[in-house]
């Protein structure tokens, strides 16, 4: 093997060039080795490098071109030309490249440098080592870096390859395919300016080699951190914290730019405090789904670009993974090397979070019109005037006084009442008491909602209510006689009105047993084990909701039938989060924590919905309506039915309710079946949770209520209402007399922990007869 292939050999994948300075033989016979070859590329521009050289040194002469030739030879002093400065040999390229020497050639190649950088500062940034970890972001930092030559060494650390989706953002060319991405960085810097020392690790960063990154031949004097694993985020920063050195990170979204100043505030929290709790022993005890909470509050979900939302809901979906610009990132090498550089020359010392965001920055002055059709709630509060003048009229027509009943008995009926369940929780009942009678309020204010289908979801929750009244009233020996709409105004708020007189038999078992559930009844979404009920069980059910003959109760538990309801649910689910309406209710119902929730005491505690890390990330992130208008413009979203497909694949079964008749009174009436059926269900300890989007939607459908809803919607309801009716079995003769009105999944679940709160009982109860 003859010197050239030696050299070629033994710089194989490698990125350092061979310098040779002719005036040494071992140089000189490798260069006549190297020109002999017939696979060279020779670049010789050293006139030209000189010709600046002279210019840089003189500026303040106008040096004509044709003087340059006697002035070089008047430099060079009798040198041979071809024996001056180095010659740089690149032996990935095979290029020979005559240079001038290190100290000429920095002179030269950083004079437009000046005065930003003055020619101490240059020589101060000189003898500064900057590490940067992470080559997909990290290389226009570090290109940057050695364009600006704002240090003498650069350590870089990637454990990764180039590959073709890698092209959009690093500067490389399709030769480098399969190539390490840190080597491919090392052979840029290099033939940018082969003086600069560099140093790689292909491997990546980790607990064997992060003490020789660190201090190697010399501690670094900053670190760039911008790569994608937590742990090493975690490492690098108590690495860097404990050697008193600064880390700078880019997040390449929003111009965002993190500074921690760890050379001047030693004991300062990692990340500005966001990775409490967190230490390079505790992250290895994480799995991936418990790291997600923190990798949210490290990159700040709620200050994410919208962009950047809708496409972390959709990796694994429509996208493998987040998404990263050329622009994006070259914008990020410019502000680290430029916040690196002050840091490095004392010009700069806070620690912070920064933003130079673009959109911000450079926008419409006048902002597009919106074209969405924003609905507002049509109705007011229900207040005390209210109640009293519509009690006021009912007794003006109906003045007789029912029988005396106690402070207490009337106590435990509000508290049994108020347990009831709504859609959403959203509690749209006030209570009343005068003259021993007992008066139901719809508080239409509460209840409204776009997608409630002529108040159907309303309806269905005071039936609910009702039927907690006439149980509890048959366990206290009093028969509830309930008239629904006293007024004959379905149209007003005035349910219904309730006397309550002695009871002239003993409660039945089943009463006693559906009593007793009242307060342990809850809504558990947490995931069953797919065991399929028995059919006596099924058997027993319809007989409690035979108890009102407006009731139908149809029910599935095969797999299939259960993964195609799966999907109709997570469509419905889909059209409802991708309609600004839709969304803005969605998340009024959330409430993000115990905290919030006692103190509101309606709406969901998410902590009861037997979430994923990732998926409570999702919901997070899930609130920006701008991200989530982009997925509805895009026609994507597939990921916000993933929980809804998951959720059907652990039940037992689907049971549908249908009545008869759509209206007012038959929805109270089915609400109490419903309710019976539920507590049914709470005493055999099979879990409910009800998913009504399929019912709400395809009711939108049949009723001709489309607003809201674009044509896309309605194409696919039309197509989901068919695969709906398949299921159940539901032919054109029962879907023209027969409406859909509640749909619930049963498992055999985990008891839940938690319940949706209740208001206090003054809120929702009045008793004028004190």
């Amino acid at each position: 093997m003859n010197q050239i292939d030696n050299l070629i050999e033994s710089t194989n994948g490698v990125y350092i060039p061979t310098i040779l300075r002719l005036a040494k033989e071992e140089d000189r016979q490798l260069y006549n080795s190297l020109i002999s070859t017939n696979e060279l590329f020779v670049s010789n521009e050293i006139k030209g490098q000189l010709s600046e050289l002279i210019k840089s040194r003189n500026p303040s002469i106008k040096i004509k071109p044709e003087d340059y030739s006697s002035a070089i030879q008047e430099y060079l002093k009798g040198t041979d030309i071809n024996d001056y400065g180095v010659w740089a040999y690149y032996p990935w390229s095979k290029r020979l490249v005559h240079l001038l020497d290190e100290a000429e050639f920095i002179e030269v190649r950083t004079n437009r440098n000046q005065y930003k950088i003055t020619r101490d500062e240059r020589d101060v940034l000189s003898t500064k080592k900057i590490g940067i970890v992470g080559l997909s972001v990290g290389q226009s930092i570090a290109l940057t870096m050695a364009m600006e030559r704002i240090c003498g060494e650069l350590r870089l650390a990637d454990f990764d390859v180039l590959e073709l989706s890698n092209l959009n953002r690093i500067r490389a060319g399709v030769h480098n395919l399969g190539v390490s991405k840190v080597v491919i960085a090392a052979r840029e810097i290099a033939e940018i300016d082969p003086f600069i020392k560099v140093k790689i690790y292909p491997e990546g960063l980790h607990k064997n080699n992060i003490d020789n990154f660190f201090n190697e031949d010399g501690k670094i004097d900053a670190v760039v951190e911008v790569c994608d694993g937590l742990d090493i985020k975690i490492e690098t920063r108590f690495k860097a914290r404990s050697l008193g050195i600064p880390v700078i990170m880019d997040t390449n979204d929003k111009g965002m730019l993190d500074v921690e100043r760890f050379d001047l505030q030693p004991d300062r929290p990692i990340l500005h405090g966001l990775a409490d709790g967190l230490n390079p022993e505790s992250i290895k005890q994480l799995n991936n789904e418990a790291k997600i909470p923190y990798i949210l509050k490290m990159v700040g979900a709620e200050t994410i670009s919208a962009r950047m939302k809708a496409s972390m809901l959709e990796v694994e979906q429509s996208i493998t993974t987040w998404p990263q610009l050329a622009s994006s990132v070259i914008l990020g090498g410019a502000l680290t090397t430029d916040v690196c550089r002050r840091i490095l020359l004392d010009q700069f010392h806070d620690s912070g979070r920064y933003y130079i965001d673009f959109e911000n920055l450079i926008s419409d002055r006048e902002a597009k019109e919106s074209s969405t059709i924003e609905f507002k709630n049509p109705h007011q509060p229900l207040d005390l005037k209210s109640i009293a003048e519509q009690l006021a009229k009912y007794f003006e027509l109906y003045p007789q006084v029912s029988n005396s009943i106690s402070e207490t008995f009337i106590n435990d009926i509000i508290k049994a009442a108020i347990a009831a369940p709504s859609a959403g929780n959203n509690q749209p009942w006030k209570w009343a008491q005068q003259n021993n009678c007992l008066f139901l309020f719809h508080d239409k204010y509460s209840s409204w909602s776009w997608g409630d289908c002529l108040e159907m979801g309303a309806y269905i929750a005071l039936g609910t209510a009702i039927e907690n009244v006439r149980l509890q009233a048959a366990a206290l020996g009093k028969d509830a006689m309930v008239q629904f709409f006293p007024m004959k105004e379905k149209s007003g708020s005035l349910i219904a009105v309730i006397k309550f007189e002695a009871l002239n038999r003993s409660s039945t078992e089943l009463e006693k047993v559906l009593c007793s559930q009242i307060f342990l009844r809850s809504t558990n979404r947490k995931l069953g084990n797919h065991d399929a009920l028995q059919q006596l069980f099924y058997s027993k059910l319809q007989d409690v909701a035979a108890m009102s003959d407006q009731v139908k109760l149809s029910y599935i538990q095969q797999e299939t039938e259960l993964d195609k309801l799966g999907n109709i649910i997570a469509e419905c689910d889909r059209i409802r989060l991708l309609n600004q309406q839709g969304h803005k209710e969605f998340y009024q119902e959330v409430r993000w924590s115990h905290e919030q929730a006692a103190i509101t005491r309606d709406g969901i505690d998410i902590a009861s919905a037997d979430l994923s890390q990732s998926e409570i990330a999702g919901f997070g992130i899930g609130k920006d309506w701008g991200a989530m208008s982009l997925l509805s413009k895009w026609n994507v979203g597939n990921g916000l039915k993933r929980m809804s497909i998951k959720s059907l694949k652990s039940a037992s079964g689907m049971v549908l309710v249908t009545i008869p008749h759509f209206n007012a009174a038959a929805l109270l009436s089915a609400g109490q079946a419903i309710e019976r059926m539920w507590l049914f269900c709470s005493a055999e300890k099979v879990s409910v949770h009800p998913m009504l989007s399929p019912v709400f939607f395809l009711n939108k459908l049949k009723q001709g209520d489309f607003q809201g809803l674009t044509q896309d919607n309605i194409k696919l309801l039309e197509e989901l209402n068919k695969e709906f009716r398949d299921i159940f079995g539901i032919n054109e003769g029962d879907y023209s007399s027969y409406d859909m009105v509640f749909l619930m999944k049963l498992s055999k679940a985990a008891p839940s922990e938690i319940k949706s709160l209740r208001k206090p009982q003054n809120e929702l109860f009045i008793n004028f007869d004190r």
